[in-house]
């Protein structure tokens, strides 16, 4: 599924980036010839350095929610993504190893629970209703991301952080940089900087200014020697802000096209819209958006899969290829293939938010936004389809996050 995946022929030491994909709807070749041939496999990263693949769902689980491993990019053996990790996550809470990260992560759930982003529901439905009206009135051909994919989770990250929406273009280029792996190590720290200093001022005048959003009661209640380190602050919002919208917004765009080039996928959902959630789960599973991580550190010798780990060394998991095992999907007598796509499928048990505690924060807000919005769109533009062939669709290429550039469509 993954655009920067590797596609080596060798299990040996296997280059892993770039790896465009052959197709892209599919997991990368290799990584599925890697998954069948089982166990871990060695790969080279972008700086030379190798590591282990993991590509069995059971194996990755057991990377994931071990504590023999770490996600501390400061490890000095860390698989890093980038250069610029270490500088800008280390220390920040999803970085950190438990107990120190659970601690910090338990200030945050709150803001994320099921609870409280259920309760947002009839705000999204009302934000869908408003972005496919301004669709309707404007008239098609219409660019999908632009128009409703990437307002819709960004407003909602807005009404939960305290971010004022009208400076969406801002933060939208920031997240965009902050994925994009052909973006040289000068260009990120700019961006980088930029970034921090737009939020730096955003989390100043919240602290003059309080009001009733995320922000705001981080400043109140979990700053400080017990909390978030106060320069710590705006680098979290801006890693919050990211990964609230970006990635939910590639799943929105990317789930739209599997359900317009599966239309017995798309009417069973506008006749069954009770389906919404196990389809969300399905698309999560089918899309596995995120590309690069998670990653970790053996902390001491450890055996996964029947492959010793030693300390020190690092451990990529391939989530795409995971979630497309057949050991784990498919399996059971009646039950779709894994490479299939079927929104009744039971794909709960997926990790494309991870696994482990370190699992994505903000997993049921993005379920929430998947649920309300798919139903709404088609019970209302029930003529939407692609504008351009299937062939032509612009899919991105060397992120960390997959997705989509743009999508027309029209109806």
């Amino acid at each position: 599924m993954t655009t920067t995946a590797s596609e080596a022929a060798s299990t040996e030491d296997a280059p892993f980036f770039p790896a465009p994909r052959t197709c892209p709807f599919s997991a990368p070749p290799q990584h599925t010839a890697f998954r069948e041939a089982g166990g871990l496999h060695k790969v080279t990263i972008w700086d030379g350095s190798t590591h282990w693949l993991a590509t069995r769902h059971a194996d990755i689980r057991a990377v994931l929610s071990s504590p023999s491993f770490s996600a501390d990019v400061r490890n000095p053996d860390f698989p890093l993504v980038h250069s610029n990790q270490p500088e800008h996550e280390g220390g920040l809470f999803l970085r950190l190893d438990d107990p120190e990260h659970a601690r910090l992560r338990q200030m945050l759930t709150k803001e994320f629970s099921v609870k409280r982003t259920q309760a947002m529901r009839e705000n999204l439905l009302g934000i869908t209703d408003e972005l496919i009206d301004a669709m309707l009135a404007k008239g098609g051909p219409a660019d999908f991301i632009r128009d409703f994919a990437l307002p819709l989770p960004s407003r909602a990250i807005c009404l939960i952080l305290g971010v004022p929406y009208e400076d969406h273009d801002l933060f939208e280029r920031h997240a965009n940089a902050g994925t994009d792996l052909d973006v040289s190590h000068e260009e990120r720290a700019r961006t980088q900087r930029e970034a921090f200093e737009y939020y730096e001022a955003l989390v100043e005048r919240k602290r003059r200014e309080p009001s009733d959003d995320m922000i705001s009661r981080l400043l109140a209640h979990h700053t400080g020697p017990d909390g978030f380190a106060a320069e710590m602050l705006p680098v979290l919002v801006g890693i919050l802000v990211g990964a609230g919208h970006e990635t939910t917004a590639n799943m929105l765009s990317l789930g739209t096209v599997a359900l317009l080039v599966n239309p017995d996928q798309r009417d069973r959902l506008r006749a069954h819209p009770e389906l919404a959630p196990s389809a969300a789960e399905e698309m999560l599973r089918y899309w596995s958006i995120v590309s690069t991580d998670p990653r970790r550190v053996a902390l001491e010798d450890v055996e996964v899969g029947g492959q010793l780990v030693r300390r020190g060394e690092g451990v990529i998991v391939s989530l795409i290829a995971g979630n497309r095992d057949p050991r784990a999907f498919g399996a059971n007598e009646g039950e779709c293939p894994a490479d299939t796509l079927d929104i009744a499928r039971n794909a709960r048990r997926h990790v494309a938010f991870g696994f482990g505690s370190h699992q994505c924060l903000g997993q049921n807000l993005a379920r929430v936004e998947m649920q309300v919005a798919w139903p709404r769109l088609f019970e209302r533009i029930p003529g939407l389809r692609l504008a351009i062939a299937q062939d032509e669709l612009p899919f991105k290429k060397n992120r960390i996050v997959y997705g989509l550039n743009s999508l027309p469509v029209t109806w």
